[in-house]
């Protein structure tokens, strides 16, 4: 191995140790609260030590977003692969439920995806890191409307335009788990969060069957 590599492989694993140490500190203490200082202090180094890897404590969260991305991508893929014969209505059945698991798996994840939605990482990162975590974000979604363009290809669902209705599934899980998170709304709503998830999926669905499940209606 030549002195190039040897470095370029030591830099990786500096870097790689970098975000371990930060992942556990986010994730124990919240997105808001931890500085850089803690985060060097977790990682045994410099501040300026992570400055050499990372411009922002942002761009860290984003890459840490990334990692939460690419788990919830595996959930869903494998959820779709294991439906290939199945109901576009299935499929899409599938896909909600990897995400519940997502959910329910790494919870931590789940709320840096919810915080990098409400703030303003986009315009604290570098574009490029930006487009990468649309990207990633967008493959999700377009698996939800590549399964109701399924449905609309079977006559199972009846909507016009499969991205706006993706998009709506989407709000609906999204606003589901979120409500259901807090213990106080479970004594409220006289549920659990499994009961209210498949009640939610359930009657999205029969809007898909009706044709009815349109982000202009609401």
């Amino acid at each position: 191995m030549s002195t190039a590599e040897r470095r370029a492989r030591e830099k990786a694993q500096r870097r790689r140790e970098i975000l371990d140490a930060a992942r556990k500190e986010f994730f124990e203490h919240g997105f808001s609260r931890p500085t850089m200082d803690d985060v060097a202090a977790r990682a045994e180094v410099s501040k300026g030590t992570i400055y050499l890897y990372f411009a922002s404590k942002e761009e860290i969260l984003a890459h840490l977003l990334l990692e939460g991305l690419d788990l919830l991508l595996s959930h869903m893929e494998a959820a779709l692969a294991a439906t290939l014969s199945a109901t576009a209505e299935a499929a899409l059945r599938a896909l909600a439920n990897a995400y519940l698991d997502f959910f329910q798996s790494h919870p931590s994840y789940f709320r840096l995806i919810m915080a990098f939605d409400r703030g303003r990482f986009g315009e604290s990162i570098p574009p490029e890191l930006f487009q990468q975590v649309l990207d990633e974000s967008l493959r999700g979604l377009t698996l939800v409307a590549r399964t109701i363009e399924a449905g609309q290809a079977s006559g199972e669902f009846r909507v016009d335009d499969a991205w706006q209705a993706a998009g709506s599934v989407w709000a609906a899980l999204n606003g589901v788990l979120v409500l259901m998170a807090h213990p106080l709304r479970q004594q409220m709503l006289k549920s659990d969060l499994q009961t209210m998830f498949q009640a939610t999926m359930d009657l999205v669905l029969s809007g898909l069957r009706a044709g009815t499940v349109d982000p202009a209606d609401g």
